[in-house]
């Protein structure tokens, strides 16, 4: 592993002690403190967009580097769907679909891994890849779940906070229809790695290439 790779791993895991000190932040269940996530949650979201950056503009792109984003992400969106369900922000069946989703699409991408293929590389059909390795459709889904935490933080900061902050009835339709919307991408996203995975269930192959998420 290189010294650049090792460097954009390090941003990939330093993601950890923000995302439970956000945690620890959102359950003072204090207005000034949710502002303070809400602005940790930003950083969280630029470190993960600033790690496969430096990927990408060193040449350091790997298999192991897309794997650990892929699942340091999955932590992050799961810690948190779970914490906003515990708080009462979301249902609870939000958290349990995502974390299904996690647990069957990432055991495919590890098959997939094992003979040969990246996790992104995997997919075959147009479709697949347009939605599930495409750029647009990545970056639509991540802007979309840091859009759906935000928008729950910042009603949870107003609803503390009223007193000062005023109230914003507008808050919570919004991030309400963030959250369903990242749901719904959520589905169309996993629903190509179950169809694509026939494919590779031969021998392995050499990797048709893929890249960090």
């Amino acid at each position: 592993m290189t010294a650049q790779m090792s460097t954009a791993n390090i941003i990939t895991l330093s993601r950890l002690p923000l995302l439970l000190l956000l945690v620890g932040l959102l359950y003072l269940q204090w207005a000034p403190a949710a502002l303070a996530a809400l602005a940790l949650l930003a950083v969280l979201y630029l470190m993960d967009w600033f790690d496969g950056y430096w990927a990408r503009t060193k040449n350091q792109v790997t298999d192991l580097g897309s794997v650990l984003d892929i699942a340091i992400d999955r932590v992050v969106e799961n810690v948190l769907w779970i914490v906003f369900a515990h708080l009462g922000q979301v249902p609870v069946w939000v958290p349990i679909l995502f974390i299904i989703r996690s647990f069957v699409v990432d055991g495919l991408r590890g098959f997939a891994l094992a003979r040969g293929y990246s996790a992104f590389g995997m997919m075959h059909s147009s479709w697949g890849r347009f939605l599930v390795s495409g750029r647009f459709m990545r970056g639509l889904y991540g802007l979309a779940k840091g859009l759906a935490f935000g928008g729950l933080t910042l009603e949870m900061a107003l609803e503390l906070g009223s007193a000062w902050l005023g109230q914003a009835a507008w808050v919570r339709p919004v991030s309400t229809f963030l959250v369903y919307f990242t749901v719904l991408l959520c589905l169309a996203r996993g629903v190509p790695v179950l169809l694509d995975i026939r494919a590779i269930q031969g021998p392995a192959q050499p990797s048709p290439g893929g890249g960090t998420p």
